[in-house]
C-alpha cells in the first residue's frame, strides 16, 4: 500500500511541470505572432509622410508648370537671385527642369506613404528615397551658394521639406525588423548617394555632355559684347 501511494503521488506530481510550461509558452507565442503581424502590415497610411510629400509635390509642380509655360515664378523676377539660379545650367537635367525630377521624388514618397503597408518595405523605401532626395537637394543648394553665389527661396523650401521627411522617417524606424542591420543599410544607401551626386556633378561639369558643362569664356564674352553693341546678324543664301 505504501508503494502504491508513492506511485500515485509521483503520477500526480509529474503533469504539473508540463502544464506550467504550456501556460508559459502560450503568451510568448502570442506576443511573437502579434509582433510579426504588426511588422508585416500597417493598418493606416503614413499621414505625416503623405502631408509632407504632398506639399513637395505642389511646390515642384508649380515650378514645372511655370517653366514649361515660359513664365517666372512668384517673387522670382528677372535678374533676381532666384531667376539666376533657375536659369543656370544646374536648373535643368536631361532637358527637363530640375523641379520635374523633384516632383517624381515627392510622388514616389507620396505613393509609399499611401499604398505601401508592409512595415519593413515601407520604412526602407521611404528612408532611402528621402536620403537620395535630400542629398541631391543639399548638392544643388551648395552649388547655388558657393558657385552661383545666389540663393533660391523655392530651392530652400524644397530642401526643408525633404529634410523634414528624412528626419521623420529616421525617428520612426521600426524596431524588430527581421534580419535588418541599420548600419549596413545606411552605408549602402550612402554609397548610392555618392555615386548619384558624383555622376550629376560630372554631368554638369561637361564630362558626359559638353553642352551641359561650363560656358566657353571667349564665346560668353563675345556674346556679351555683341549684345551691348546691339549687333544684328544678316545672312543670305544663293
Amino acid at each position: 500500500m505504501g508503494k502504491k501511494r508513492k506511485g500515485q503521488k509521483q503520477s500526480q506530481e509529474k503533469p504539473l511541470p508540463v502544464k506550467e510550461t504550456e501556460t508559459r509558452e502560450k503568451p510568448e507565442g502570442r506576443r511573437k505572432k502579434k509582433r510579426q503581424q504588426m511588422l508585416k502590415q500597417r493598418e493606416l497610411p503614413n499621414r505625416p509622410l503623405i502631408a509632407l510629400a504632398g506639399a513637395g509635390m505642389l511646390l515642384t509642380a508649380y515650378l514645372v508648370f511655370t517653366s514649361w509655360m515660359g513664365e517666372a515664378p512668384l517673387f522670382c523676377n528677372e535678374g533676381s537671385t532666384c531667376d539666376i539660379v533657375q536659369r543656370s545650367r544646374w536648373g535643368t537635367f536631361l532637358g527637363l527642369p530640375v523641379a520635374f525630377w523633384g516632383l517624381l521624388t515627392y510622388a514616389a514618397l507620396f505613393f509609399i506613404g499611401l499604398r505601401v503597408r508592409n512595415t519593413g518595405t515601407h520604412w526602407k523605401s521611404a528612408w532611402t528615397v528621402s536620403l537620395l532626395g535630400l542629398g541631391y537637394s543639399v548638392y544643388l543648394n551648395s552649388i547655388s551658394l558657393f558657385v552661383i553665389e545666389a540663393m533660391c527661396a523655392y530651392c530652400l523650401a524644397s530642401l526643408s521639406i525633404m529634410a523634414g521627411i528624412f528626419i521623420f522617417m529616421t525617428i520612426k524606424r521600426p524596431d524588430g525588423l527581421p534580419d535588418f542591420k541599420f548600419k549596413t543599410w545606411a552605408m549602402e544607401a550612402a554609397i548610392v548617394l555618392l555615386v548619384l551626386v558624383g555622376g550629376m556633378h560630372m554631368h554638369y561639369s561637361g564630362v558626359f555632355d559638353a553642352a551641359a558643362g561650363p560656358e566657353d569664356p571667349y564665346l560668353k564674352g563675345l556674346a556679351e559684347h555683341l549684345t551691348s553693341e546691339k549687333a544684328v546678324m544678316y545672312g543670305a543664301f544663293w
